[in-house]
């Protein structure tokens, strides 16, 4: 199934949590709202994961093997990979901004620093 085709086959939940992740709804979070959203997004995709794997373990019984329930749970296992590349979106998005926030932390400490060291 193509990932356009399984992201409109979601529900609208899903496809809402999904749009949180676009490079311009992410732009406009700060990092507290990008650790909340990484946390959502990181339970989803354990979920399907968890449901993936599940579902895989119980047919392997009935179809005979690993390799034909690999095929037989398709849609399980795409799922959960639209949402690992959700969830790498939404963490590449937050080292970049804790990286800003550690730098200006670190400037503003710089500066309090000089500040205190050249005052008499």
């Amino acid at each position: 199934m193509a990932a356009k085709a399984l992201v409109n086959s979601l529900t609208r939940a899903q496809q809402d949590l999904l749009r949180e992740t676009d490079r311009d709804n992410l732009a406009l979070l700060d990092e507290d709202g990008l650790v909340e959203l990484h946390t959502r997004i990181r339970r989803a995709r354990d979920k399907h994961v968890g449901l993936y794997r599940r579902e895989a373990a119980s047919k392997v019984a009935t179809v005979g093997g690993r390799g034909k329930a690999h095929a037989k749970n398709t849609r399980n296992r795409e799922t959960a990979e639209v949402f690992e590349d959700a969830l790498a979106r939404v963490s590449r998005a937050l080292a970049a901004a804790a990286r800003a926030s550690a730098n200006a932390l670190r400037a503003e400490r710089l500066a309090m620093a000089r500040a205190a060291r050249s005052a008499p």
